[in-house]
């Protein structure tokens, strides 16, 4: 199998477009097993993030995507799955919109036999906002306030939900606010009538966490939304912004601000991902594959759902397109699903 080739999606920083390309189908590893693909999901802020940088440094094929839903073809000695386990996958370089994939044990979690492909191709997101969460160090009881719901500020509400946080979202767009009120948040509107002093007046004090999964230019988005928190409270950054972090602010509330790193601990780290080596559950609870674990056990009970997230589907060789209308802005999209 490893001397044919496969298709996968690119983007060309020399032609400035997303192109589909032959590839060998990669080998495997002892901890590794070859999928393949059957739908993925892309990823848009992180997406066109990388396609912006690289056209604007014009580097050439770009791999794009890291997450996907595939049944296993071929396996290494040390992966517990058995050859036809459906898996969802997630975590770039290993995980991309191709048409296989050498995903290492770590980063891959099985599906049961009814669990839909196209909602579990969520799991990298949902390990992200998981790990997003977790950063918050929430109590039962406490108060969340949710920036931004695109796909992660979605996740997060839906997961905050189900913890029993106290949940306020708030977002630009009057259909994703009503998605997240669907989700039983105890407060969402629009992003400029809910800001600071509406939730202290909602919640009789300031948040115990913000959780912004938000992409902003806004020098300012930053220092408003801290003046909610209460003091000792948390600033989790999953979205990018900038972070020019008034003092005066900070010195007033003595609170923290943390930027997560994707999926939660592991992630980037070649010995885990790579090879398998997993961190003892002793010292690290939860792990990027544990987050993963948990959002499918959340998925397939009922807890949480994606299927009202997704808004557009593309035929894998079709991506081009795909790209071009999350690009363009002339459409509302949330989720956006890649068949094979």
């Amino acid at each position: 199998m490893s001397e044919k080739t496969m298709r996968g999606v690119y983007f060309s920083g020399e032609t400035k477009e997303v192109v589909i390309k032959d590839y060998p189908i990669p080998q495997i590893g002892p901890a590794q097993a070859l999928v393949k693909v059957e739908c993925s999901l892309i990823s848009a802020g992180t997406e066109t993030f990388m396609i912006d940088s690289a056209a604007k440094d014009g580097r050439n094929l770009t791999n794009l995507g890291y997450q996907a839903v595939g049944s296993i073809v071929e396996k290494g000695p040390e992966v517990p799955y058995d050859v036809g386990t459906r898996v969802a996958v997630y975590g770039g370089p290993y995980v991309a919109h191709h048409e296989y994939l050498a995903v290492p044990r770590n980063l891959m979690v099985p599906l049961k036999p009814e669990t839909v492909s196209e909602e579990a191709a969520f799991v990298g997101l949902g390990a992200i906002s998981i790990h997003g969460l977790r950063a918050a160090k929430l109590e039962f009881g406490e108060s969340c306030w949710v920036i931004g719901l695109g796909t992660i500020g979605q996740l997060t509400a839906q997961i905050a939900v189900n913890a029993g946080y106290q949940v306020i979202a708030t977002d630009f767009d009057e259909k994703k606010i009503e998605l997240a009120k669907k989700a039983g948040v105890d407060l969402a509107g629009h992003a400029k009538e809910i800001g600071a002093d509406a939730i202290k007046s909602f919640l009789g004090q300031g948040v115990d966490a913000v959780v912004m999964t938000a992409g902003s230019s806004s020098e300012s988005l930053v220092n408003e939304t801290l003046k909610a928190l209460r003091p000792g409270g948390r600033y989790i950054m999953v979205g990018v912004s900038p972070l020019n972090i008034n003092r005066e602010i900070m010195f007033q509330l003595e609170s923290e601000v943390m930027v997560t790193r994707a999926g939660g601990p592991g992630r980037y780290d070649r010995q885990y991902e790579l090879h398998g080596t997993d961190y003892p559950l002793q010292y690290v609870r939860w792990t990027e594959g544990r987050n993963m674990q948990e959002f499918i056990r959340l998925l397939e009970k009922g807890r949480i759902s994606t299927k009202e997230l997704i808004t557009h589907r593309y035929h894998f060789e079709d991506a081009a397109k795909a790209y071009e209308m999350i690009q363009s802005g002339k459409e509302e999209y949330i989720g956006v699903i890649l068949t094979y």
